[in-house]
């Protein structure tokens, strides 16, 4: 019983936050029309083998936060999942576009996990599995088409953990392909 009323407060109160929050985002809306985006990189899948998927939520007129994953097929030998997050400032004071956030040129941090796999040759029987964590910043302009968008993004990322022999470089670009709403 005690666990049933402690799940039944906790429903009330999400579902109260979130009408809360759809009629905040109302009055928001007509203002700013985005407020979510979701994407995928696919020239970065073609040229590094990495694949892209991004969620932003704008938290305010000039701010979002993303979350994203991505998954590594590095080479013949060595793949990963990985998640990560930025904090996106949107600079519309800087760049006179008539773009409004989550539109137009952004900067901010980022960081990232990813875990990775080496599946070759290992007669040594190591273990070169492991976790690369990377923080940085990235810059994007997003380009909006009525509710598409194409984001040109760099990411310059330094890598705080290492793992022995998998050189990979954590610097990159990519262009995303989304949808706003």
């Amino acid at each position: 019983m005690k666990k049933f009323l402690t799940l039944l407060i906790f429903v009330v109160s999400i579902s109260s936050l979130q009408a809360q929050l759809i009629k905040q985002q109302g009055a928001s809306q007509a203002q700013y029309p985005y407020q979510e985006a979701v994407s995928i990189d696919p020239i970065d899948f073609l040229v590094s083998k990495v694949f892209n998927a991004t969620y932003e939520h704008k938290l305010s007129p000039a701010n979002s936060f993303t979350v994203f994953v991505s998954y590594y097929d590095y080479s013949d030998y060595w793949s990963a999942f990985g998640i990560g997050a930025s904090y996106r400032w949107y600079l519309r004071d800087i760049i006179q576009d008539n773009e409004t956030p989550i539109g137009g040129l952004s900067v901010g941090p980022m960081a990232r996990i990813s875990f990775w796999d080496y599946t070759g040759p290992n007669p040594l029987r190591l273990d070169y599995d492991g976790s690369l964590f990377v923080i940085g910043a990235e810059a994007a302009y997003k380009f909006t088409f009525d509710n598409w968008y194409i984001e040109p993004i760099l990411r310059l990322g330094f890598a705080v953990s290492k793992l022995d022999y998998l050189g990979y470089d954590p610097m990159g670009g990519g262009i995303n392909f989304g949808y706003a709403w």
